[in-house]
């Protein structure tokens, strides 16, 4: 390009001011333009301002910048871009912080949340061991108190203040620990029963299913004494059916079947073996009447004790029904038909009289341990049927 002076063209760049208004004045090869610089700094600088036009610069010297000054100075839209960068860079640091700040945030609101959650778990899987009036209700209670501040607060907190999001998670953290103390309080009940004797079992089975009713362990509590108290049945009947009376009038709950099998045991043995007792007696009197009736002359009386009656009549004392069947009409009639038998002994004490170690019994007792007999006979015939159905 040509100067206004002489023609001739001057390269673009920066040159002294003409209008000596600053260091530097830009020169786009044919014209100056605003833009102008001092001690490195680019400003701008309207042409209009001056007097008059200044002339281009003189070529071939021109007054370059320092390396120090501004480069070759940005049009509008490359100021634009160059704003743009810089604002993205500005929030792209802030951003670094802020994503820490609002990450930090984000994993407390979760932890909270998870924690509340966990709480309410542990609540609800205590809540069966809860009954009206325990210690339990009111450790629940204070539970239940801890959940809802937590909840209270878990709303309160928010990216920008992520302090109440770790009070919740202290308030349900607490919650939980006292709902997972009640029911480690019920599993530890559980396991003192299991590894107690047979003996003490019972009992601690008994107390978890009283005061714990509702829990898993309360409700099988039952079953387990059962077991414990029928793997435990190693006396005579009688003292078997007595610790199964004491099962049944202590046990809080329904009583197991399983008991009930070991109490029809217990008296079928006593039952059976009565019968048979019973039954010895009263063939060995009628063998001796027959053979003597009439004679007047010695035999052998047989009879039951006194202690036989008295088991039957214990056994009359524990339990009315097993299993829906009535089994006293059954014992009754044993324990009268015992009756009669030591009405035999009582014969068998008197005779009418003694020759050396020979006792003589008149008609009229042979008479009447033959009607004895006739009489155990029969009722011992109705029982035996009875027994069937035990």
């Amino acid at each position: 390009m040509e100067s206004e002076s002489s023609g001739a063209t001057t390269a673009a760049n920066w040159y002294p001011d003409p209008l000596g208004h600053h260091e530097y004045r830009y020169w786009v090869g044919t014209a100056w333009t605003e833009n102008v610089s001092d001690a490195g700094q680019v400003a701008v600088d309207p042409l209009e301002a001056a007097a008059e036009r200044p002339v281009a610069p003189v070529a071939p010297a021109p007054a370059v910048v320092q390396a120090s000054s501004p480069a070759k100075p940005a049009s509008h839209r490359t100021r634009k871009f160059a704003i743009a960068a810089v604002v993205l860079v500005v929030v792209a640091v802030a951003g670094f912080g802020g994503c820490s700040v609002l990450g930090k945030s984000t994993a407390a609101r979760n932890a909270a949340s998870s924690s509340i959650v966990a709480a309410r778990a542990a609540m609800t899987a205590a809540a069966p061991a809860v009954e009206p009036g325990s210690p339990e209700l009111t450790e629940s209670q204070k539970g239940v108190s801890e959940l809802e501040e937590a909840t209270a607060l878990l709303a309160q907190g928010s990216l920008f203040n992520a302090a109440p999001y770790a009070q919740a998670k202290a308030k349900a953290d607490a919650a939980k620990l006292v709902a997972q103390a009640i029911t480690a309080r019920v599993t530890s009940a559980a396991a003192e029963a299991a590894a107690a004797s047979p003996e003490d079992a019972v009992d601690l089975y008994f107390a978890l299913a009283a005061k714990y009713p509702r829990t898993p362990q309360g409700q099988d509590a039952i079953t387990k004494a059962a077991n414990a108290l029928v793997d435990n049945l190693n006396g005579t009947d009688l003292d078997n059916l007595d610790a199964v009376k004491d099962f049944c009038d202590t046990c809080p709950g329904d009583v197991p079947g399983a008991v009930y099998d070991a109490a029809a045991k217990a008296i079928k043995s006593i039952a059976d073996g009565s019968v048979d007792a019973q039954a010895a007696v009263v063939s060995s009197n009628k063998s001796w009447v027959k053979k003597i009736r009439g004679k007047g002359v010695n035999f052998t009386i047989s009879s039951t004790s006194a202690g036989d009656t008295s088991d039957l009549t214990h056994v009359l004392g524990t339990l009315d029904t097993v299993h829906g069947t009535d089994y006293r009409s059954a014992v009754t009639l044993l324990r009268d038909s015992s009756k009669l038998g030591q009405a035999c002994g009582k014969i068998a004490s008197s005779p009418v009289r003694r020759k050396g170690t020979v006792s003589y019994f008149s008609r009229t007792q042979v008479n009447k341990i033959s009607k004895l007999s006739s009489q155990m006979s029969s009722k011992i015939s109705k029982a035996r049927g009875q027994l069937q159905d035990l």
